[in-house]
Formats: C-alpha cells, structure tokens, sequence
C-alpha cells in the first residue's frame, strides 16, 4: 500500500514541475561540461586539417592519373614508331633523324604532361602541427657569493 507521505511527496513533485518557474529553468541552456584549452582546439583543427589535405591529395592524384596515363601512351607511341622505323634504316642520317622524332615526340608528351598538371592549380598545402606548449622559463640562480 502506498503511503499518505509518498502521495504527498509525488503530488509536491507534479505541481512544482507544473509550474512555469519550473519550466523556465528546465530550458535554460546548461552550461558547458567541459570545455576546450586553446591547446586541445588546435589539435583538433589540426586532425580536420590533415583530413582535408588527405582528400584534396587523393582528388589531384586522381585528376593527375588520366594525364599520367596519356604521357605514357603517346610515350610508347613514339617508342613503338622508333622501333618500327629503325628496322629499315640504311644511313646514319636516318637514324639520327629518326632518333630526333623520338626524342621531340617525348619532349612533346612530357610538356603536355607538365601544361596539364599545373593548368589544376597548386598541389595541396600540408597542415602544420600546433606548437607545444612552452615549458616555463626558469630563472637564472643568483650567484652565490664566498663569504
């Protein structure tokens, strides 16, 4: 059986929770458990940081990849053409100008490369650490005189 004092206790409760004083100190915004050194918040935006770099680093490799692939496509292009045409070289002349081709048909692919790496801008900048806190100086002992 429940007794006259937890009934009354209970209805205490239930009318003090009514009330609009109650109410209003239940929505007040509770003040913070624990807050941040401004130590502690620079690691943090140091780890968002690293976080980012990390994505752009990956998304310029990735823009990077398809350009790479095309240096090395016309690269072999030339070496295959090399090879085919200094099959039926008879001169020295032939085969220095033929030599030539390859080497401007490199030259060319690699400008390319180099044209189209920088049109993407700058590559990511990495974030630096957050300085650790300096120890406290300590200061210098009096001498100490010989009596």
């Amino acid at each position: 059986m429940i007794s006259i004092k937890k009934v009354s206790a209970i209805t205490v409760l239930a009318l003090a929770l009514a009330t609009p004083n109650a109410i209003a100190a239940d929505t007040a915004t509770p003040a913070p458990l624990n807050t941040l050194t401004a130590r502690e918040q620079a690691v943090i935006d140091f780890h968002t940081s690293v976080a980012a770099f990390r994505t752009a680093q990956v998304a310029r490799q990735a823009a990077i990849r398809p350009l790479a692939d095309a240096r090395q496509a016309a690269v072999t292009a030339a070496n295959a053409a090399f090879t085919t045409a200094i099959a039926t070289v008879t001169t020295q002349e032939a085969r220095d100008a033929i030599v030539k081709t390859r080497k401007d048909a490199i030259a060319a692919a690699n400008t390319t490369f180099k044209a189209a790496v920088d049109a993407l801008g700058a590559k990511p900048t990495k974030p630096t650490k957050p300085a650790k806190p300096g120890k406290a100086e300590k200061s210098e002992k009096a001498p100490q005189s010989g009596n």
